[in-house]
């Protein structure tokens, strides 16, 4: 018996053109996930879409597309200069260009920029720069194109359009961006991601910054961002490293504050314990202070002034001297925890040296009690839990130990 045939599925509808019915700005939205290039090929289609790529609210660029690879191996060394396709580029500004002279178009909400090109002597990043001030974008991210493990350290910048509001560069292990232009000083928000600073600060000056966050951040020069954006309301530091031996942080306006694996020692090879750290904040109401077992150096002291903190969460973070803590009125930490793990296989201190560096920071949290006193206020909310983790042979089994105080219990056992 012959096999019966499928009919054939026939989408649902009544035949007629729903697309380009949809209102200007859904349909917009909706070619906004396309590359701009593509988003103007669109507006050949028919007279509804002629100038769609004047509404589009999101601006994709990705400027490889734009060069041709000369005869070598692309994926080898992506830095090696390829032939920029002129023509191609100059259609890309010239609908740009026309975007911006068109009184009815929308405003550029975000411009992703792709494989920025940092390379001497290349063209391409002077057509960047004009597709950044065209697009004149409140929301800017340059991503710039991968250059291997030890890319050259080439000085670059980046000129923000009067619009620009909130910047990401993620940097691929090359050097920071100089960051100027007129909208440099009106940027509220600047992330920096695989960038190395070789001279703080990248700018001569952000005084309207608010948020600063940086993420995995070779840091070479002083670290003390109150020289050059004073109004910082919130710093994130996250796997990054410090080569100095004193970080300052002296912010009168900072509210939270972030820090996570940040290594503060000279080179990778360096094991004493060398940072001063240092945090000066009236206004500070969150600090997070995160360490991964064995990732960090020992701090050699720690000392932090911020008489309206309300959460503290302070975890594996070493210090090997001084722990000085001042949060104002006593019992004003309402919530957060202290933590401390040790594991014999990784380079960390005794759990009995991480036991009083933690009453040491209690007693700072509580100066008018007694150091024996807090010591009985925290033993009932103290645990320390005995496991066993995989080491880094295969199959064995390093015990570990975690010391853990809980402030949010201790706070309200007190009724302060």
């Amino acid at each position: 018996m012959a096999a019966r045939k499928r009919p054939c599925w026939v989408a649902p509808g009544d035949g007629a053109d729903h697309i380009n019915v949809l209102p200007l700005e859904l349909r917009a939205q909706i070619a906004a996930f396309l590359p701009f290039w593509h988003v103007v090929q669109l507006s050949v289609l028919s007279r509804p879409w002629r100038h769609i790529h004047h509404h589009a609210h999101v601006v994709k660029i990705y400027l490889d597309d734009f060069i041709h690879p000369n005869d070598y191996v692309f994926a080898m060394n992506p830095s090696l200069p390829g032939a920029v396709d002129e023509g191609a580029i100059l259609g890309l500004l010239l609908a740009l260009g026309r975007r911006a002279q068109d009184a009815c178009a929308s405003k550029v909400d975000a411009l992703f920029l792709h494989d920025y090109t940092v390379t001497a002597g290349s063209r391409m990043p002077r057509h960047a720069a004009r597709i950044i001030a065209l697009a004149d974008a409140r929301w800017i991210r340059v991503a710039v194109a991968h250059a291997g493990l030890d890319p050259a350290r080439v000085s670059w910048a980046l000129d923000l359009p009067p619009a620009a509001l909130h910047l990401q560069v993620f940097g691929e292990y090359r050097l920071a961006p100089a960051i100027a232009g007129p909208g440099a000083a009106a940027l509220l928000e600047l992330f920096l991601n695989k960038v190395s600073v070789s001279e703080w600060p990248p700018c001569p000056c952000l005084p309207s910054l608010r948020s600063l966050t940086l993420d995995d951040v070779d840091v070479e020069a002083a670290f003390a961002p109150a020289a050059w954006c004073p109004l910082l309301e919130h710093l994130g530091v996250f796997s990054s490293r410090i080569e100095q031996a004193r970080v300052d942080i002296r912010l009168p306006l900072l509210k939270s504050l972030e820090m996570e694996d940040v290594n503060i020692r000279p080179h990778e090879d360096f094991l004493d314990p060398f940072g001063e750290v240092a945090i000066d904040a009236p206004e500070l109401e969150e600090l997070e202070l995160r360490s991964t077992t064995g990732a960090t150096a020992v701090y050699r002291s720690f000392t932090l002034r911020a008489p309206r903190l309300r959460h503290l969460g302070y975890h594996n973070q070493s210090v090997a001297g001084e722990v000085d803590i001042d949060v104002g009125r006593p019992g004003s930490v309402r919530a957060g925890s202290i933590s401390f793990e040790s594991n014999v296989e990784i380079m960390c201190p005794e759990m009995k040296l991480c036991r009083m560096q933690m009453m040491r920071m209690l007693e700072g949290l509580l100066p008018e009690l007694s150091p024996e006193d807090v010591a009985n206020a925290a033993r009932p909310h103290m645990k320390l839990d005995k496991y066993s983790v995989e080491g880094f042979e295969v199959g064995e089994m390093i015990p570990e130990e975690k010391l853990t105080c809980d402030l949010s219990a201790v706070m309200s056992s007190l009724k302060l």
